[in-house]
């Protein structure tokens, strides 16, 4: 993922554990300075 001048790697691991998706979501939520919405987030 890039945004401005962050980058970060999403592996492409169909199989990603709860606490693993909670780790991603929280990062993305810090490059991008904001929270993202269960709809967005059902749209990816």
């Amino acid at each position: 993922m890039v945004y401005k001048q962050q980058r970060l790697a999403i592996p492409s691991n169909a199989e990603y554990s709860i606490p693993q998706l909670r780790m991603m979501i929280r990062e993305i939520e810090k490059i991008i300075e904001r929270q993202i919405t269960a709809e967005e987030w059902n749209e990816l």
